[in-house]
């Protein structure tokens, strides 16, 4: 079994291609964080990334665990990983907490981590991602730096077309 992890900015084409690759037949995981902003705002609580950071990765983490776990044989594609949670927090100025560091270290993923670059034409915002361009271009920074840290490999997914960008990525698990 292989845990691919597809990553970048927000509003950089991540989901699109993991939606792709589902309707392909791969096994996904969409972004644990996405599903917990849409239940914090629901419900009127503060635990969102951009109210109270800590709180929201410390919830999230436990969720990207067992996602983790929820791997099947073959290929299962992330939208975000584990060690996303550490870069959102050095991004916010906050210390990356010893159950995230640990849970870091216990559950890796497949040494190539895909990243899509900052891309403006297809840049977008909705209710759980409100970043602005240039946000989410440092955000695409500190993960770059963040999953190299951890002993990543970083893939850049060029701008493609859709279909180009999916199949760079299945080419490069094969080379």
């Amino acid at each position: 079994m292989q845990r691919i992890i597809i990553t970048g900015g927000p509003g950089f084409g991540k989901t699109t291609i993991l939606n792709h690759l589902q309707n392909a037949g791969f096994n996904t995981f969409e972004e644990v964080a996405r599903i917990v902003i849409k239940e914090e705002l629901e419900i009127g609580s503060d635990v969102l990334p951009w109210k109270n950071l800590d709180a929201f990765s410390r919830k999230v983490l436990p969720l990207q665990i067992i996602n983790h776990e929820k791997a099947i044989a073959g290929l299962n594609f992330y939208d975000r990983g584990i060690p996303d949670i550490a870069a959102y927090q050095i991004h916010g100025n906050q210390s990356v907490f010893k159950e995230l560091e640990e849970a870091i270290t216990n559950h890796r993923y497949h040494d190539k981590v895909f990243i899509t670059p900052p891309w403006e034409e297809i840049y977008g915002t909705d209710n759980e991602r409100k970043e602005s361009f240039e946000k989410a271009c440092a955000i695409h920074f500190q993960l770059t730096q963040t999953y190299s840290k951890f002993g990543y490999l970083i893939v850049e997914v060029p701008k493609l077309k859709l279909e180009e960008r999916v199949q760079f990525i299945l080419d490069n698990l094969n080379a």
